[in-house]
């Protein structure tokens, strides 16, 4: 077994030889133009409360805060650290802060479920970054991380056979039942061939108790941001089988949410935030930078962990097992991408953070796929409720005052690579999309409009 010190002397290694750069996409503006070219007038608010939970996702907010771009912008920023994305979501709807990190779905769950409150979503701030670990028993029954596999096909039958040859339903915990990695944990069940709930329960927990809850046989698996799923291998509580870009690359994780009302009271604060956070992001994926982001999230007030086990991730140097085996240490660039970085499916001028209007409507088809919301059908008037929860507006033009590139439509495809069972998404057709799928909660047959 790989000894504490060498897990640790290998994770921190840099990116030297890796053939990785980052992309010029992340100089495009100075610090001595941007405010300038922004052409921010005076705020309505200066002083915000930001919410936030120590996931490795929070940099952008933690980065702006401590590299004093919050300030550059005119705000000053009170960074409110919460265990769980309930308890975040809880305060924005009462007005108690501002602004915060949530996962991708909670403004779409909102404003369509029982709440029917306006919370929005503004930007994003990164993609994939979350993994699936599973306990040791699993690798002790034969499951090896997915590196040891030739294709997904080749994993899933021993998976499929191993959960469901079981006395009790295996449970999996992910930190919310609505975040981004459950929907790609439900995704990844559903592709086993497993009906996610009924065969395999769902549970949650904070991010940062996991570990101890697989340590404990609490639950059997897990679903969950960067660093966590690393602390498990350390701690050799468990092993990683999927990264969640392997489940759909390039997906959307979390998300700046702020309640629509905000926006309308307080417009020039903010274009200020949402400009100190692409800021931030273009930061986090600076190469020359993640030592010191590192240590930065590290401190007590944020993630609380030893340095050591967060870089890795920012760097790309991702191990999948505590087993001494080079296969099980891999390097892997867009594991987590803040702004932009080099990947096959990302073009050269996409960043992380556009809002991207596709993103929504796979949302919005895994809401209906599981029988979510109250209706059982796509909604017709999904555009005119997509425009209300994920604006594009603000994001464009902040972007167009730093000079980023926007893409020509707000809606893109997914190629069939792009997704862990070989299914192509076209945003344009979601109810066919929909009817793709074998596996799905019980109520209708086929899928249809309503």
């Amino acid at each position: 077994m790989m000894k504490r010190r060498n897990f640790l002397k290998y994770t921190s290694l840099g990116l030297a030889g890796l053939g990785f750069t980052a992309c010029s996409n992340l100089d495009i503006f100075s610090p001595n133009n941007q405010q300038k070219n922004l052409d921010l007038g005076s705020l309505e608010k200066p002083n915000l409360i930001l919410g936030f939970v120590p996931t490795q996702d929070a940099a952008p907010l933690i980065i702006a805060q401590e590299k004093g771009l919050f300030e550059r912008y005119g705000l000053t920023v009170t960074l409110k650290r919460y265990d769980t994305w309930e308890a975040v979501e809880k305060d924005l709807l009462e007005w108690r802060s501002d602004a915060a990190q949530l996962p991708y779905s909670f403004p779409m769950m909102a404003q369509l479920g029982e709440k029917q409150a306006p919370l929005i979503s503004l930007m994003n701030l990164n993609l994939n970054g979350s993994a699936i670990a599973l306990t040791q028993k699993a690798w002790e029954a034969g499951i090896r991380p997915s590196v040891d596999y030739f294709n997904f096909a080749d994993f899933e039958v021993g998976m499929r056979n191993y959960l469901r040859n079981r006395e009790k339903s295996a449970k999996f915990a992910v930190d919310s039942k609505f975040s981004m990695d459950a929907y790609l944990t439900r995704y990844w069940l559903s592709a086993l061939g497993l009906m996610p709930d009924s065969e395999v329960e769902l549970v949650e927990f904070p991010a940062s108790q996991m570990v101890y809850k697989l340590q404990a046989g609490m639950i059997d698996g897990d679903s969950v941001s960067a660093p966590w799923n690393q602390q498990t291998v350390l701690n050799k509580a468990g092993f990683i089988t999927h990264i969640s870009r392997d489940i759909w690359q390039g997906h959307p994780n979390k998300i700046l949410a702020t309640m629509d009302g905000w926006t309308r009271k307080n417009p020039t604060t903010t274009k200020a935030l949402m400009a100190a956070l692409i800021e931030a992001c273009q930061y986090c994926d600076r190469s020359n930078n993640y030592t010191e982001i590192s240590e930065i999230l590290a401190k007590p007030n944020y993630l609380n962990l030893d340095a050591t086990l967060i870089k890795p991730t920012l760097e790309g140097k991702y191990s999948y097992s505590s087993e001494v085996s080079e296969k099980y240490q891999q390097t892997i660039p867009d594991f987590t991408i803040f702004n932009h970085r080099e990947a096959t499916y990302l073009k050269d001028k996409d960043n992380a953070n556009y809002p991207w209007r596709s993103h929504a409507v796979w949302m919005l088809t895994q809401m209906v796929r599981w029988h979510q919301l109250d209706s059982s059908d796509y909604p017709k008037d999904a555009d005119k409720l997509l425009d209300k929860i994920y604006p594009v507006t603000f994001y464009e033009e902040v972007a167009k005052g730093l000079n980023i590139a926007l893409p020509s439509d707000t809606m893109k495809q997914e190629p069939a690579t792009a997704f862990i069972d070989g299914r192509a998404f076209d945003p344009s057709q979601p109810v066919a999309y929909l009817n793709q799928f074998p596996i799905r909660a019980s109520r209708p047959q086929f899928f249809g409009f309503v």
